[in-house]
């Protein structure tokens, strides 16, 4: 009876938390400005099970191995066995390049390949360098067909894929076309999330395909653009921007993202901005289901 009772208990824990999913934290481009206040409001979500820093997680120049120990210490560095990275531009000024990167982050950063992927929640979770595949096409040709494989790996799984420079952007830096090929594979594969940084605002489009024509979010791409905004935060949308429009865009402070993601397809995502100031404000919140599922109620 008491094996029983415990086993029963057991199984709707379990229940409990699929029910409520897990929930990761998203931001890019850290930098010395505010890296403590952006870091307490990572802390402030105990039930963050993984932080996903999309690029640039030095935004300095250079980016040798001192500057990431002054960055994280006291900072991020309170939950560096939570962070799963990926390399941004200025990971790579360093001499040689990432050098830096790869030794701050040991075996996290995945080298040399510095891509890789891994299992949360009922979701697969998919981390590129979109640095070296913009500038190596040998390296990009290896990456993209590691990324295939990956994903048809994963045939029915809620998918998410981060990487630094955003194929669509109307912030300063715009977008970045050599990007495309990752969205062919990631949109044959099926609807996903894309979480990129790189342009220091926050974005958010509707579900597209690789082209930025309008899709149904359970066959799109929902992409999101999150950065703690590096050393000098963008304001306003650029008049070069070429692409489809923004659903949200907000400029001038510094972000961080957090979806709560379910087993079923669904997920919940709220998005802080943080001033100099150190005043927060949600600025963006909804919720969806990739597999078409009923969506989650956001709390």
């Amino acid at each position: 009876m008491a094996f029983t009772a415990a086993v029963l208990a057991a199984a709707s824990h379990c229940a409990t938390a699929a029910e409520k999913g897990v929930t990761i934290a998203v931001t890019a481009d850290i930098f010395t400005t505010d890296s403590k206040a952006i870091s307490d409001v990572i802390l402030d979500y105990p039930s963050v099970s993984a932080v996903l820093l999309a690029g640039d997680t030095d935004n300095a120049t250079p980016t040798p191995l001192e500057s990431y120990r002054k960055l994280y210490a006291g900072t991020y560095d309170r939950f560096l066995d939570r962070i799963y990275p990926c390399p941004g531009n200025h990971d790579r000024h360093s001499t040689p390049p990432f050098s830096a990167y790869c030794k701050f982050w040991g075996q996290a950063a995945h080298a040399p390949e510095m891509y890789y992927s891994f299992d949360l929640g009922g979701w697969h979770i998919v981390s590129l360098d979109s640095v070296t595949f913009a500038r190596d096409e040998a390296q990009a040709g290896a990456q993209l067909k590691w990324l295939k494989a990956d994903l048809a790996a994963k045939p029915k799984a809620p998918t998410l894929v981060y990487w630094h420079y955003p194929l669509f952007s109307n912030a300063s830096h715009c977008g970045t076309p050599k990007m495309k090929p990752l969205w062919d594979a990631i949109y044959d594969h099926g609807p996903a999330i894309v979480v990129n940084g790189h342009n220091h605002v926050y974005e958010r489009f509707a579900p597209m395909d690789p082209d930025g024509k309008a899709a149904a979010e359970t066959k799109g791409i929902q992409e999101f653009v999150i950065c703690a905004a590096g050393a000098n935060p963008v304001d306003k949308q650029s008049a070069k921007a070429k692409g489809p429009a923004s659903a949200k865009f907000h400029g001038g402070a510094h972000h961080v993202g957090f979806f709560t993601l379910h087993a079923d397809g669904g997920y919940v995502y709220s998005v802080e901005s943080i001033t100099g100031k150190k005043v927060r404000e949600v600025v963006d919140q909804g919720a969806g289901n990739l597999l078409g599922g009923p969506k989650p109620a956001m709390e």
